[in-house]
């Protein structure tokens, strides 16, 4: 009798996970359509930053309920999801850059100053192959095809979400023991990264956490109303942690850019002084003084100590960040919550 009661409760409590799933997945495939309008336009990258965000939240919400979803379709949607996020994120990560280099560069003097408007000219061109790429995969059929498949995976006919509703995401009052193995899984994951990432040299590991972060993050926004306080705790402390390791990657991404940068001033000047030496026995020293580029490299140089000074006390805040977290039990009180 136990056994007969037990088995109709799972096929409830799997009947209303798989209602919530349609109703989730109808909610952020709705808020991709919505905001992809001006995705493409490099005046405004609010767009194209929160389209990523609401990609990011759809491949979340897909994990979280792949245990009832179709099989079959799952795959291919994934992937599609996957493929945006991917180029929304060049696109974002393109977008910072230009940002960072023209903040720094309106407090240089004129040299700096265009030096680092040359690499920002060069990032543009970057911008707008990535925009072409852009245009490809999130054009209006594209997405309402990606919609179609979000449907065939939820066995559900969407009726059109819009406004507000889109924002405010449905979250499950109930979660099944898979979704509590998914978070338990994020969490270990992301407690693997440590000690290694809090040592100042570790930049991959430190960007493996921030994954880990931004995924468990993401899977507690779906799940901390079901698995109670802790869990709303440990959400709030993951997005911390993402929010500091993703501006450390983004130092870590345009750092090696501004470098770049310098070593093609380098190229250009020596092209340059090796033709107006062209006859000479030996390379005349004076003729560097005349270099075309000379007055250029002070920009991306200067951006690089930039950067390079930022990172380093994000890190602090970063280590200090997690050692309080691990102070306080955080990790550890998620750990034991999803244990009932």
């Amino acid at each position: 009798m136990n056994d007969h009661r037990a088995a109709i409760d799972k096929e409830e409590e799997e009947r209303k996970f798989r209602g919530d799933a349609a109703i989730v997945l109808e909610q952020r495939v709705g808020r991709i359509n919505e905001i992809s309008k001006g995705l493409l336009d490099v005046t405004d990258t609010e767009p194209a930053e929160a389209m990523w965000l609401a990609a990011r939240r759809l491949r979340a919400a897909l994990d979280l309920f792949r245990p009832v979803l179709s099989k079959a379709q799952f795959s291919g949607t994934r992937d599609e999801v996957r493929q945006l996020i991917r180029v929304l994120g060049r696109r974002r990560d393109i977008d910072s850059m230009i940002a960072a280099f023209e903040a720094i560069g309106v407090e240089m003097d004129e040299g700096g100053e265009y030096g680092l408007a040359r690499l920002v000219d060069s990032l543009r061109a970057q911008q707008a192959d990535c925009n072409r790429i852009l245009a490809s995969l999130a054009n209006g059929r594209r997405l309402q095809a990606l919609r179609v498949r979000v449907e065939d995976l939820s066995g559900s006919q969407f009726e059109g979400v819009s406004g507000p509703e889109t924002t405010a995401y449905r979250v499950p009052g109930t979660v099944p023991r898979s979704a509590r193995r998914l978070v338990a899984r994020r969490l270990e994951r992301l407690r693997k990264s440590v000690p290694r990432a809090l040592e100042p040299s570790a930049v991959r590991e430190q960007h493996r956490m921030r994954v880990s972060a931004e995924r468990l993050r993401y899977s507690l926004e779906l799940t901390a109303e079901a698995l109670g306080t802790q869990a709303h705790t440990a959400r709030r402390a993951a997005r911390g942690l993402q929010d500091v390791l993703g501006e450390m990657r983004d130092c870590d991404i345009a750092l090696p850019t501004a470098r770049d940068q310098v070593r093609v001033f380098e190229q250009e000047d020596v092209r340059t002084i090796i033709e107006r030496a062209r006859g000479s026995r030996d390379l005349d020293p004076v003729l560097v003084q005349a270099a075309p580029n000379r007055m250029l490299y002070r920009g991306p140089h200067l951006a690089s100590v930039h950067l390079e000074a930022r990172r380093q006390m994000l890190f602090e805040r970063f280590r200090r960040l997690w050692l309080e977290q691990s102070r306080q039990g955080v990790w550890v009180a998620l750990e034991a919550s999803l244990g009932d």
